[in-house]
């Protein structure tokens, strides 16, 4: 059984506390019965928790605190749109938790002028492997983010694109040691919102044809962000 797009974003709002009690409630229930909504709880609950590592630690500004305070001590609690910043200079910190604002979809904004518009989680079944796949059309930048998995014992795993019932096109042999991201002058960018992407198991160096030759380990759709 496979999870649909919306439950991956419910599980997003879930793992930011953006449910209301009644639904978060809900979803814990569905959770209990649903181990693989369960698992995407724990990878967006991982994935927050790492966004912090692409800033630097910084010491809010004293006014915030002081602010904080006051409304948490006082009979009406003031909401937290209320809070001025009083420095001219973005807080890092703030700004990411700014960014992580669920509406229709979920909007990743990353360090380097990198913001992901389109995002396809891959996670294989027979082996251990679990990968992020964004893309910034408007830079024309691919990010890959290796969440789970190693070097594969024999041959690569490769990266490959399909838009609609086009032939796939690699993306390239996957590295799994760390995040990488690079530029594409491709058309198939325009075309993501109608896309899927997988991973295959390919000869060392990857497929010598053009074409996944080997096993596919992994499909999933692009999902808009």
């Amino acid at each position: 059984m496979s999870i649909s797009s919306e439950q991956h974003l419910t599980a997003a709002e879930y793992a930011l506390g953006l449910l209301p009690p009644e639904q978060a409630q809900a979803f814990a229930q569905q959770m209990s019965q649903n181990p693989e909504l369960h698992d995407a709880y724990v990878y967006w609950s991982e994935r927050f928790a790492s966004l912090s590592d692409e800033w630097p630690d910084q010491i809010p500004p004293a006014h915030i605190k002081a602010q904080l305070l006051e409304a948490i001590e006082s009979e009406e609690h003031t909401p937290a749109t209320s809070i001025k910043a009083r420095s001219s200079k973005p807080q890092p910190l703030w700004a990411m938790a700014a960014a992580m604002i669920l509406a229709i979809g979920l909007w990743l904004v990353w360090p380097n002028g990198f913001e992901a518009d389109y995002q396809t989680h891959l996670a294989a079944t027979d082996v251990t492997l679990t990968v992020d796949v964004l893309v910034d059309t408007d830079s024309q930048q691919v990010r890959v983010v290796p969440l789970e998995g190693t070097v594969a014992e024999q041959g690569d795993y490769e990266l490959w694109v399909a838009v609609g019932e086009g032939a796939p096109i690699s993306l390239g042999v996957l590295d799994l040691t760390h995040t990488t991201t690079y530029s594409l002058q491709s058309d198939w960018m325009r075309g993501l919102s109608n896309a899927h992407m997988a991973i295959s198991l390919e000869p060392k160096g990857g497929s010598l044809t053009g074409q996944p030759t080997g096993p596919v380990l992994a499909v999933a759709d692009t999902m808009t962000l």
